[in-house]
């Protein structure tokens, strides 16, 4: 996915984005990324869920916090993997399954 940014003055009859700049793409950082993959762990825990599901939870913020330090993308094939184990049964609706699906959106 593209992210376009025009970050120079706008004129005309409206004046869009902060500063009058035009922000289009995804805005969310890899920290609150992270910090959503860290909440899905601690409710996995809270849930009582299995090892199977713990260890997807830790697979998907270990390969995040390594992604950041690299500053690279995450790894689309351990992050699919991670997710897909974590959600597989969870119910529609679910704190888990709402964590998942936003993890999923930022990451493009």
């Amino acid at each position: 996915m593209a992210t376009y940014n025009f970050n120079g003055n706008v004129n005309g009859p409206a004046n869009f984005g902060d500063n009058g700049t035009i922000n289009i793409g995804r805005q969310d950082g890899a920290e609150q990324t992270l910090r959503l993959a860290a909440e899905l762990a601690r409710w996995l825990r809270a849930e009582g869920a299995g090892e199977d599901r713990l260890d997807a939870a830790r697979t998907l913020h270990g390969e995040l916090e390594q992604a950041g330090r690299e500053q690279r993308a995450a790894e689309p094939g351990v992050v699919r993997r991670a997710l897909e184990t974590i959600t597989l049964g969870l119910g529609a609706g679910s704190t888990g399954l709402a964590l998942a699906q936003e993890i999923t959106r930022l990451l493009g």
